[in-house]
C-alpha cells in the first residue's frame, strides 16, 4: 500500500459458483488494534458462507489483514485451500487481486484504500 494509505474495507469477489459476481464488503476495524479476520466455510456463522459448495468444510479457511499484509490460512479442511493452482499449508501471504480457491469456489481480494487526512488535502 502506498504511504498515507490504509485499507478500511476489504472487498471479496466471488468468481465462480451460483454467487459468481457477488461482492462482499468487510470493514477492517484496524483501530481496535486487532487484525481483520474473514472466515470461509459452510457454516452460517462464517463471514463468507459457501453452503452450496459440498467441497467446502464447515470451517475451511481464514483471511487475515494485519494492516500491511493479507494472509490466507487453511483450517485443516478436507479438500484444501489454493492460491492460484498451489495448495497452501499453514499461513500463506496473498496479494490483493490474486485468485484463491476454497472448495470449488474461486474468490479474489480487492482492498479499497482510503486516503488518510481530509478531502481538503487532495491534490486535485
Amino acid at each position: 500500500m502506498g504511504e498515507g494509505m490504509r485499507v478500511t474495507e476489504i472487498l471479496i469477489a466471488l468468481m465462480s459458483g451460483p454467487q459468481d459476481g457477488a461482492l462482499l464488503t468487510f470493514e477492517t476495524f484496524l483501530d481496535s488494534g486487532k487484525p481483520a479476520e474473514i472466515t470461509f466455510g459452510r457454516r452460517e456463522e462464517c463471514d463468507v458462507c459457501l453452503s452450496y459448495d459440498s467441497q467446502v468444510s464447515r470451517e475451511h479457511a481464514v483471511l487475515t489483514y494485519d494492516g500491511e499484509q493479507f494472509w490466507l490460512e487453511d483450517l485443516r479442511s478436507t479438500n484444501g485451500t489454493y492460491v492460484g493452482e498451489e495448495k497452501i499449508t499453514g499461513r500463506t501471504e496473498i496479494a490483493p487481486g490474486q485468485l484463491f480457491r476454497v472448495g470449488r469456489t474461486w474468490l479474489r481480494i480487492e482492498p479499497l484504500p482510503t486516503v488518510l487526512g481530509s478531502e481538503d488535502d487532495l491534490p486535485f
